[in-house]
């Protein structure tokens, strides 16, 4: 089982629930480091909205053909794709831009 298999497993689902929160700290509502907002709605950046991107980000690296998008068990650089999926598909952008 490849280890984005296993994200599909109860197990797997903690760990992605784990990283939305490891994200939603840095760019979420929970006193965030870096807070992202909507572009159009000017809300604060979502729970929803981060699971949305990393499903994205995930089915990306089962892409074999994508030799750049690898899933490293939820580290920064995988923190650092989802919020570039979010600025650029999502239209979020950092809050005082």
């Amino acid at each position: 089982m490849t280890t984005i298999q296993q994200m599909t497993t109860t197990q797997g689902m903690t760990a992605i629930q784990e990283f939305v929160d490891y994200v939603d700290s840095f760019y979420g509502t929970n006193d965030p480091i870096y807070p992202m907002m909507s572009r159009e709605t000017k809300q604060p950046l979502t729970q929803m909205d981060i699971h949305r991107a990393t499903a994205n980000y995930l089915v990306m690296c089962l892409d074999e053909t994508n030799k750049f998008c690898t899933w490293g068990d939820g580290d920064s650089l995988d923190r650092e794709r989802v919020r570039d999926i979010l600025l650029e598909e999502y239209n979020y952008k950092f809050v005082g831009e």
